[in-house]
């Protein structure tokens, strides 16, 4: 693959923490807010409502909203919450809306789960499976009837990526993001500056990668090599010969395959090769020892500039620019892929998506809100970045400069392409670069389809503890492959793995066969 600049220490700030995710390269049809050429406007001031926002909102009765968000909250955006953030979205849709930050380890579960099934009124993201699971518990709004509020993001979002949180035709949670996002984690993401330094230019197979390790644990024993513990993506040039795409942890799609059959990820021979790979890595150190009993460590010493490589996607060069920049200003990130000649596989262009939980008193104004964060530049600027003057700067061309390095509502989230802004020294060939990212890349052919758990519940709560104490710790190269599996696929047969993969694979027969026609 041919080698792509670094711009890490040059690029606009923002803060990435899992996720989510995409194909599709449709222009905004309001393409009078799209782009990086916005005005500058005043230094110091904050986006005025328009005159229709304001007309709308004074007929409007005053509303309280409360939005989880994941991750820490800065004190910037402590403040802006309680200031600017509160008099703008109070102009727009005459509501207060409460920010309420969770630490990761609540999204899906945890926290997120007992404020749903306890009656709580608010919002916040959600993936296709957690979804299915809350939809089928009653504890999501079906937000059908309000889709009226959302004029302005569904000219800013693409419309495939509303298809992905469909049940049954209903609309449980709304898409905010527009984005390349295909082969999300395929690639590996490179120290380049440590790449370079350890007398190499490119890393374009495992044999690389890993000689990029030997070389620069031999410069610097101190860091550690992977900042992750699943590489099933980026290796899968050295265990298969399939283009696979998974649908969850358990089932994958081959995606070179135009059909039907689905694969069970960890009865299959790839899990099997791929898990060899894995040990290898732990016995050699590229996987640290502390990650079989301290996952998140990995994430802080990637961030701290303490870690080789990580799992890439298109945005990685610079999400989080700021973070590692300042642990090793001239760090520098490009992504790899480590072979050719497969497609870039694609489940949309979607960030992430909102939900309203079922006990939400007033659902249309949450999507008021989720309309103003995809709604036109000044307030997007405004949420992801902050006030023009005091947070940023802005050149004639619509350049950013950060002053105040501070994560505000996560630009992850927000990331749409119609209004993210470079920082002033971005080549333009990078932006180009990543704007095209997802040409060539095709749609998953399980894009859309979400699975109905509920006549293998039980079997999947079953499954879901053989994942966690058996399973994950063989593909992550914790344990090795020939001594734990035996015992690992006797509890998977215990827990019900065959009928669940039946009703998998029965639904999605039926879902396809409905696609083709």
């Amino acid at each position: 693959m041919k080698k792509k600049k670094g711009w890490l220490s040059l690029l606009l700030s923002a803060v990435f923490l899992l996720s989510a995710c995409s194909q599709g390269n449709n222009e905004s049809a309001n393409s009078g807010t799209s782009g990086n050429t916005g005005s500058t406007g005043s230094e110091g001031t904050t986006p005025a409502a328009t005159a229709d926002s304001a007309n709308n909102s004074s007929t409007l009765a005053p509303a309280k909203l409360k939005i989880v968000l994941y991750g820490d909250e800065s004190n910037r955006m402590k403040e802006l919450a309680k200031s600017e953030f509160y008099d703008v979205i109070k102009k727009e849709i005459n509501a207060e809306v409460e920010f309420q930050f969770l630490p990761w380890t609540e999204y899906g579960g945890g926290k997120t789960d007992l404020m749903l099934s306890t009656g709580e009124d608010f919002a916040t993201y959600t993936d296709t499976n957690y979804m299915v699971k809350s939809v089928a518990k009653g504890l999501y709004t079906d937000l059908t009837p309000y889709a009226a509020a959302l004029t302005d993001l569904r000219a800013n979002v693409d419309e495939a990526s509303f298809t992905a949180f469909l049940l049954d035709g209903k609309q449980y949670a709304i898409p905010v993001g527009n984005k390349p996002n295909s082969a999300e984690f395929y690639s590996v993401l490179v120290r380049q500056d440590l790449l370079e330094e350890a007398g190499m230019t490119q890393v374009t197979s495992l044999a690389e990668l890993e000689e990029f390790y030997d070389k620069a644990h031999a410069l610097h024993p101190e860091l550690i090599g992977y900042a992750g513990t699943d590489a099933r993506r980026m290796l899968q040039y050295d265990f298969t010969d399939k283009n696979l795409f998974w649908q969850n942890d358990f089932i994958a799609l081959d995606e070179s395959m135009q059909d039907d059959k689905i694969i069970s990820w960890f009865e299959s021979e790839e899990f099997k090769t791929y898990a060899g790979l894995m040990r290898g890595w732990y016995d050699k150190g590229i996987i640290p020892k502390y990650a079989a009993t301290n996952v998140p460590q990995l994430q802080s010493d990637w961030n701290s500039g303490k870690a080789m490589f990580w799992a890439g996607t298109a945005a990685r060069p610079f999400e989080g620019a700021a973070t590692i920049s300042q642990a090793v200003p001239d760090a520098k990130l490009v992504n790899y892929f480590l072979g050719t000649g497969r497609p870039k596989i694609s489940r949309g262009t979607y960030s992430t998506a909102f939900f309203v939980s079922a006990a939400a008193k007033d659902p249309e104004r949450y999507l008021m809100f989720f309309n103003l964060l995809q709604k036109n530049q000044q307030l997007y600027d405004l949420f992801a970045y902050g006030i023009e003057g005091t947070d940023y700067t802005l050149d004639a061309n619509g350049r950013l400069t950060k002053i105040n390095t501070d994560s505000l509502i996560p630009d992850w989230l927000l990331m749409n392409k119609n209004f993210i802004r470079f920082d002033n020294t971005v080549p333009d060939d990078f932006i180009a670069e990543y704007k095209a990212w997802d040409d060539g890349a095709i749609i998953s052919k399980g894009a859309g389809f979400n699975f109905d758990n509920t006549p293998v519940k039980n079997e999947e709560t079953k499954l879901n503890g053989v994942f966690t104490e058996y399973l994950a710790p063989i593909g992550s190269g914790f344990s090795d492959y020939e001594t734990a599996f035996p015992k690992a696929l006797e509890r998977l047969k215990a827990a019900g793995i065959d009928k669940y993969i039946a009703e998998y694979q029965k639904q999605f027969s039926e879902w396809y066969a409905k696609q083709a026609r």
